[in-house]
């Protein structure tokens, strides 16, 4: 077996131990009537972004610096800068629509959240094009 077969063997091995007993703790609370909080929240997200990048990318980091791996990871983040500004203006229409604020804004959080997703892809093609000049 190789190397890298092992690593991957292992690393899964570890992320299923780690998300059966974040299961079992969420479980837990869930029958004793805890209510869900942030830090539930992020444990559940952070452990389905661990297995999507472990199916992903497996524990061979050498794939992901390779010229396929930088071409999906560069094409992977475009798309998700598309999908992230137009769910957070969706959201924003959304909580104006449903929670009628008085103010111009409404949710002062998530319309500062909006202009900065809108702002950030040009202001960081435009340092990495003066970088190549």
């Amino acid at each position: 077996m190789t190397r890298n077969r092992k690593n991957n063997i292992v690393g899964g091995i570890i992320l299923a131990m780690l998300s059966l007993f974040l299961l079992t703790m969420y479980t837990t609370d869930f029958i004793t009537g805890t209510k869900l909080n942030v830090n539930h929240v992020i444990g559940m997200v952070l452990v389905v972004v661990a297995w999507f990048q472990f199916i992903t990318w497996g524990s061979d980091k050498k794939v992901q610096k390779d010229e396929m791996g930088k071409k999906i990871a560069t094409n992977s983040a475009k798309v998700s800068y598309y999908i992230l500004t137009i769910s957070l203006f969706l959201l924003w229409i959304l909580d104006r629509m449903v929670f009628l604020r008085k103010n111009d804004f409404g949710n002062i959080s998530l319309f500062a959240a909006l202009c900065l997703a809108l702002v950030v892809f040009p202001v960081v093609q435009f340092f990495s094009a003066r970088r190549y000049k």
